[in-house]
């Protein structure tokens, strides 16, 4: 049972440690409206959202049949006062759903931007806008501790097995005919 309970822990510390770097088409909703017979939604990743690299992944329905509208083309701008504007077209190349289209680029500083996301359709032209605020990038340590840490951790797991494998634990402490070895020296006379 004890491989089992291992097993477990092991595959839950790596889903925790490494399901939170994926962030492709998800994250947190930052705008979502109807305009012009399009329902537009935006997600932004990484939660919370930050300065450095960042997905925008844009969600574009009929505002009637809720039904994902094909053949749209999104640009995703974003401006701050005092830097150039960022625009990048969001595609379903960079989507790992199909169904949205996405952005990724490097945020270049934290602070508040404007957001605007632009959809050209079979329905016309439509414009969203928000603001959306950046915090600091992740330190490059907090980025990469992963791949130091997995190697801390086969070294733990190593230690635990060589723990549980010490002589005198569980079957390896009987004797060959099925008595239990005792540590207690019996004096024969």
């Amino acid at each position: 049972m004890r491989p089992v309970a291992v097993g477990v822990l092991f595959t839950w510390v790596l889903l925790e440690t490494w399901c939170t770097l994926a962030g492709a088409d998800g994250g947190s909703i930052r705008l979502s409206e109807t305009k012009s017979g399009y329902r537009i939604t935006v997600f932004t990743a990484p939660t919370p959202f930050r300065a450095g690299p960042v997905d925008i992944s844009v969600l574009v329905q009929d505002s009637l049949t809720g039904e994902p509208m094909t053949g749209v083309r999104v640009t995703v701008r974003m401006s701050k006062p005092g830097q150039l504007a960022l625009e990048y077209p969001a595609t379903t190349q960079a989507a790992t759903n199909k169904l949205f289209r996405a952005a990724q680029f490097e945020l270049p500083e934290p602070g508040r931007w404007d957001m605007q996301v632009m959809v050209e359709g079979s329905q016309g032209p439509a414009v969203i806008a928000g603001e959306v605020e950046a915090a600091e990038s992740l330190p490059r340590w907090r980025e990469i501790w992963p791949w130091f840490g997995w190697p801390a951790l086969a070294i733990v797991l190593f230690g635990i097995h060589q723990i549980l494998k010490r002589p005198g634990r569980g079957k390896a402490g009987m004797l060959l005919d099925g008595r239990a070895r005792s540590s207690v020296a019996t004096k024969v006379c």
